[in-house]
């Protein structure tokens, strides 16, 4: 059995209130490269109880929290628990991953996301200017103001579905090994 893509499954604590989860959810978790760099992996989470009962999970570390990645074909490639169980650690230890199973560069990809995320921020600014300009003229009617915010909201959707088609490219990570798709069947 192959998956579609490696895993990272994130083994938490019983208890919910439990602070050592909490710090790394809140530290760890926060870390744009661990972010955009799950793209490149199905996540899991489940709790220390269900892990134990897994046939993978159980032999893969005991701490709690512990973040075990496995690759496509269900072996465990790292497992990051304790003091090991890091933003900087889980950052290299996906890379490490990505590197065995993906011909998409890792650091590239988290790069240009970072990149389109900053330009996303910049056409939700300009969606909500575009809002406010149009809430202004429904106030009072404005021929030569209308003309202007009906070319801005057409070059704001161009931009809109230029930047969902640079997304959609990016997320099409390429597995090694991995079979080409002839032009003719990606229509």
């Amino acid at each position: 059995m192959v998956a579609d893509r490696p895993m990272m499954v994130y083994v938490t604590s019983d208890d919910p209130t439990d602070k050592e989860t909490r710090t790394l959810e809140s530290v760890a978790f926060k870390k744009d490269q661990v972010a955009v760099g799950a793209k490149f992996f199905r996540t899991v989470k489940m709790t220390a109880g269900d892990a134990a009962q897994d046939r993978i999970i159980k032999d893969a570390g005991k701490a709690i929290p512990r973040i075990v990645l496995l690759r496509r074909d269900y072996t465990v490639a790292a497992v990051l628990g304790g003091s090991t169980l890091s933003g900087g650690g889980l950052v290299k230890a996906m890379q490490q991953v990505v590197a065995k199973e993906f011909e998409t560069n890792f650091d590239t990809m988290v790069k240009d996301y970072m990149s389109l995320l900053a330009d996303l921020d910049r056409l939700e600014s300009k969606r909500t200017a575009l809002e406010d300009q149009k809430r202004r003229l429904a106030e009072k009617a404005n021929k030569s103001k209308e003309a202007k915010v009906a070319r801005d909201e057409a070059e704001y959707k161009a931009e809109m579905e230029a930047w969902e088609a640079k997304e959609s490219k990016l997320k099409d990570l390429k597995l090694k090994g991995a079979p080409e798709t002839p032009a003719s069947e990606q229509a």
